[in-house]
């Protein structure tokens, strides 16, 4: 009876495992995740022109309305005016002077997709002082709206160890 129950578990897992990864669909063709991709890299370059060059206004473009931005040791900012205040708050006393985002991995899936990598941002305090370089890793979930195009829902980041 023991290893009915665990291969029972174990049927049940796997049963879970097919269904999340959606195997009664065909994953996305190669004109879509080249697609994906292609827009995800230009919201990376918009996200990197509108921290260098500060643009609220650009920055809120790339969120979805229902967006998330969570970035460690500060609180998650929950919706448009959250992240907007965070980016206020940012501009007001940094300078950015490289904002570099690589990505590592690009994953499409319906209409959610995600990508990693690595981003290195260094800045200083906009009222003068040394400048701080941050190293770290990202993973940012996307969500395709309704006139195709894509949009930041959820983003997270966290600094390497120095």
């Amino acid at each position: 009876m023991k290893g009915f129950k665990s291969l029972s578990v174990i049927a049940l897992c796997m049963g879970v495992m097919i269904m999340m990864t959606g195997c009664a669909t065909t994953g996305p063709t190669a004109s879509q995740s080249d697609a994906f991709k292609k827009a995800v890299d230009e919201i990376y370059r918009i996200w990197s022109k509108t921290n260098l060059n500060p643009d609220l206004e650009g920055f809120l473009a790339i969120w979805d309305a229902n967006a998330v931005k969570m970035a460690a040791g500060k609180p998650t900012a929950v919706g448009p005016a959250a992240i907007r205040e965070m980016k206020q708050k940012a501009f007001a006393t940094t300078v950015y002077d490289t904002f570099d985002i690589k990505t590592e991995e690009y994953q499409l899936a319906g209409e959610f997709g995600w990508a990693r990598g690595i981003y290195t941002i260094v800045s200083h305090p906009k009222a003068g002082g040394t400048s701080v370089s941050d190293v770290g890793t990202y993973v940012t979930l996307f969500h395709r709206q309704a006139d195709g195009s894509w949009r930041v829902y959820r983003d997270t980041m966290m600094p390497l160890p120095k």
